[in-house]
């Protein structure tokens, strides 16, 4: 990652950032084409050496035994020009065949009973179709080979300006921006021939559901950091002036814990310290506005900044949830029904299931873990 999460980038800052990234890519589609073309081309020669001289062999065999047969010579005379217009008519084959792109057609020969004689005919469908994907290799090296040349083209060729000025625009929305939206924002600028050059870019996302838009992903955001417009609030409510420090919670159901909100743009659970009134903030992984306010009884609300608006509550009360709001049970649960929620909320959030997301998400799911165990032991009386 080549900016920290919570250092704005500027728009020339984004557009360095973009030359270095097509310098690299570029590099790396151009190896990846070089090598493709080279083994895909040297496969395939041999691939279709290799069948031309088998359906050669196999005319000299049936030649031979049909003179035989019919008391006269049938030899067809094949030289080096001969032979390998037969090479170039089995590679055209071989292209022809998998531009069809009917791999589902061919049975997986684990499916069948290689001891069933009825499914014989399927049995060798299937492998025909184990052949198949082995002939097939060089023509599908080769062609993943030119599409990395095409990419590396477009790496090369892209302009880096309009692309950092799209980029922009995209990146100080916390959402997808429709087009419509996106053209009047950038007067003058071909959007379709940006858009076209930045999904080579990975995190670029073009929306087609209505309205069509596009957007970042949460991964191209972190590595832009927070947009200017975004820099001078603070990521989470403001703790310069904390609460005083409260006595230690009692330990059982009713324990204090620190109330949790859910962002409504990526879903992503929070927890909130020192929660007070008149707070500006972000979400720290979308950049989803916020603000907190309190009513007259004291309790503190959390609205959700939308443009133009002036705030759309998120949620009635902002209150810590107890132990049996943890795992989804009645205050009075029996043990049996603690224990049947504890495992199933178990289930659903152990951090084995988020083994290969990112590492912020295994921290989420850990600490979910951790919550329902303490929740857990809470219950039975084991805390």
């Amino acid at each position: 990652m080549e900016f920290a999460d919570q250092i704005p980038m500027e728009a020339h800052e984004l557009e360095n950032w973009l030359r270095r990234r097509s310098r690299r890519e570029h590099r790396r589609s151009l190896m990846t084409a070089l090598g493709g073309g080279m083994a895909g081309g040297a496969l395939l020669l041999l691939t279709g050496v290799g069948l031309a001289s088998v359906l050669l062999a196999g005319w000299v065999t049936f030649t031979e035994a049909a003179g035989v047969v019919l008391g006269r010579s049938l030899e067809v005379q094949f030289g080096l020009p001969q032979f390998w217009g037969l090479v170039a008519g089995v590679i055209l084959l071989l292209f022809a065949g998998n531009s069809r792109g009917d791999r589902e057609a061919f049975i997986a020969p684990g499916e069948l009973d290689w001891r069933d004689s009825l499914n014989a005919f399927q049995v060798l469908r299937a492998v025909a179709g184990v052949f198949a994907e082995v002939l097939y290799s060089g023509p599908r090296l080769l062609l993943a080979g030119v599409a990395a040349g095409r990419r590396a083209s477009g790496w090369r060729r892209m302009n880096f300006q309009r692309g950092a000025r799209v980029l922009f625009e995209l990146h100080c929305h916390a959402s997808r921006v429709p087009l419509r939206e996106l053209a009047k924002a950038l007067p003058g600028l071909d959007l379709p021939d940006a858009l076209a050059e930045l999904r080579l870019l990975r995190g670029v996302m073009l929306l087609e559901s209505p309205p069509p838009g596009a957007s970042l992903s949460s991964e191209l955001r972190r590595q832009f950091g927070l947009p200017p417009r975004w820099a001078d609030t603070p990521a989470m409510p403001d703790e310069s002036n904390p609460a005083p420090k409260a006595q230690a919670a009692p330990r059982g159901p009713k324990s204090a814990k620190p109330p949790s909100f859910r962002c409504v743009e990526c879903l992503r659970k929070f927890r909130l310290r020192n929660l007070r009134g008149g707070v500006l903030f972000h979400c720290p992984l979308c950049g989803a506005p916020y603000r907190t306010r309190a009513d007259a009884q004291g309790r503190v609300q959390i609205e959700h900044r939308a443009e133009g608006s002036l705030g759309i509550p998120l949620a009635p009360t902002v209150q810590p949830a107890g132990s049996h709001d943890v795992l989804g049970v009645a205050a009075g649960a029996s043990a049996d029904e603690i224990k049947h929620a504890y495992r199933r909320m178990m289930k659903e959030h152990h951090p084995d299931r988020v083994a290969c997301l990112s590492e912020a998400e295994q921290a989420q799911a850990e600490e979910r873990s951790k919550e329902i165990n303490r929740a857990y032991a809470q219950m039975l009386g084991k805390a």
